[in-house]
């Protein structure tokens, strides 16, 4: 007996419909497209600069992995706290070295 909400998939077993969520599941996490946004101080140190890039490269990382952990169907809400305490740092760091107050 098939429940509301029930769905047969491809493979015969029984899934559940969530609303909002299509059929073949939760939609991929935005690619994010464009150039870095160093540009915003071409007046910084070679070495502030690299230092800016790998962080931009760290924030850009953390976001696809918060965003996979968080399309799981059961995402651990313990490491979803620490993966977006960590992207806010990492935020928070290049502002301060782009010469942006953080509020």
């Amino acid at each position: 007996m098939r429940g509301v909400g029930a769905e047969v998939t491809d493979r015969g077993e029984h899934a559940m419909r969530v609303p909002g969520v299509p059929p073949g599941g939760p939609p991929d996490p935005p690619v994010r497209r464009g150039p870095l946004r160093t540009t915003d101080r071409e007046d910084l140190p070679m070495a502030e600069l690299a230092r800016l890039r790998a962080l931009e490269e760290r924030h850009a990382a953390l976001e696809m992995r918060i965003a996979e952990e968080d399309n799981r169907p059961r995402p651990d809400a313990d490491q979803l706290s620490r993966m977006k305490r960590e992207k806010l740092r990492l935020k928070e760091e290049m502002e301060r070295l782009r010469g942006h107050r953080v509020h």
